[in-house]
C-alpha cells in the first residue's frame, strides 16, 4: 500500500506537481519578437505605441527578464519612430533591465535627433510646431534621465556630446531653455569629474547679458546648485558672473569626483527616481510653453 496523499485544505487547490505534469511555459521571446513584427507594421502611432508596452511588459516575464540584444533592438525601433509617443513608450521600457550596449547606442542616436527635430521647429508660430516643441521637449528630458540610469562611461560621453551641442538662445529660439536642465542634471547624477566638468563648461555658453541668455544660465545653475547642494557643498549664489563662480567651485571641489565609471557588466534593474515607467506626451493641441 503507497503512501498517502498529503491532505488539502478546503477551498485550496494543491499545488500543480513538478515535471512532465507543470503548468506550461509563456511564450518564448522568438514569439513575442514575431507578434511585435507584425504589430510595429501598423500606420496607426497608437498601435505601434502600444506594440512595444505590450513587447516590454511580457518581456520581464522570461527568463531573462527581457535583457537579451534581440529584445532591446526590437525595443529600440520605438525610438526611431517619428511620432512621439512611440518614442516615449520606447524610453520607458529601455531606461533599465535591457542590453547596455545596445541601448546607450540607440538612445545617443535618438537624443541627437530628438534634440534636431525641436530645433528645426523651435522658430515656427504655428500650433502645430508650438504643440511638438513641447512636448518633445518633455521627451528629451525623460530620454536624458533613461541612459543616465546606466551608471557607465558611455551613458556619460553620450551626454556629454549632447551638452556640448546646445548653443546660446536666440530671438525667438529658445532650444538650451527648454533642454539644459534636464540634461544638465541627468549628465549630473552620473557624478564623474568629466560630466561635472562639461555642465560647468557650458555655463560659458549662456554668459551674455543679451537678454536671451539668462533663462537658460538660470536653468543650468539651477541644476548645479542641486547637485553640489547634495553632495554636501554650498554652491555659489546666482549672480551675472555666476560661470565664473562656477568655474572656481569646480577647481575647488574636483578632487571630489571619480574620473570614470567603467562599464557596466549588468543592466539595473528599475528606473531611476523620477522617471515614470512610460512617459506619455500631453494631449495633441496643449501649446507648448513660451
Amino acid at each position: 500500500r503507497g503512501a498517502p496523499l498529503p491532505r488539502q485544505k478546503a477551498g485550496r487547490r494543491a499545488d500543480p506537481p513538478a515535471g512532465d505534469a507543470a503548468a506550461p511555459a509563456g511564450p518564448a521571446e522568438k514569439d513575442l519578437l514575431a507578434d511585435f513584427g507584425k504589430a510595429f507594421k501598423s500606420r496607426k502611432p497608437a498601435e505601434r505605441a502600444a506594440a512595444i508596452t505590450a513587447l516590454g511588459d511580457a518581456s520581464r516575464e522570461l527568463p531573462d527578464k527581457g535583457t537579451s540584444k534581440p529584445m532591446a533592438k526590437a525595443l529600440s525601433d520605438g525610438l526611431k519612430d517619428d511620432e512621439l509617443e512611440v518614442r516615449a513608450a520606447a524610453v520607458g521600457q529601455l531606461a533599465y533591465g535591457r542590453h547596455i550596449e545596445t541601448v546607450l547606442a540607440a538612445f545617443k542616436d535618438m537624443l541627437e535627433d530628438q534634440r534636431k527635430q525641436i530645433d528645426k521647429r523651435i522658430t515656427r508660430p504655428d500650433a502645430e510646431s508650438r504643440d511638438y516643441v513641447g512636448r518633445a521637449s518633455r521627451l528629451y528630458g525623460d530620454a536624458c534621465r533613461a541612459p543616465a540610469n546606466y551608471k557607465d562611461d558611455r551613458s556619460a560621453a553620450a551626454l556629454s556630446d549632447e551638452i556640448k551641442s546646445l548653443r546660446p538662445n536666440s530671438d525667438g529660439a529658445n532650444l538650451s531653455t527648454r533642454l539644459v536642465g534636464d540634461l544638465s542634471r541627468a549628465l549630473l547624477s552620473l557624478g564623474t569629474a568629466g560630466a561635472v566638468e562639461n555642465t560647468v563648461k557650458q555655463t560659458q555658453v549662456y554668459s551674455e547679458d543679451d537678454g536671451f541668455q539668462e533663462p537658460a544660465a538660470r536653468a543650468i545653475h539651477e541644476a548645479l546648485a542641486e547637485f553640489s547642494t547634495a553632495k554636501g557643498v554650498a554652491p555659489p549664489e546666482w549672480s551675472k558672473t555666476y560661470y565664473v563662480a562656477w568655474h572656481n567651485w569646480f577647481q575647488a571641489n574636483a578632487k571630489l569626483f571619480p574620473k570614470k565609471l567603467g562599464k557596466l557588466d549588468t543592466p539595473p534593474t528599475a528606473a531611476s527616481d523620477g522617471m515614470a515607467h512610460k512617459m506619455t506626451p500631453p494631449g495633441k493641441g496643449a501649446p507648448a510653453p513660451r
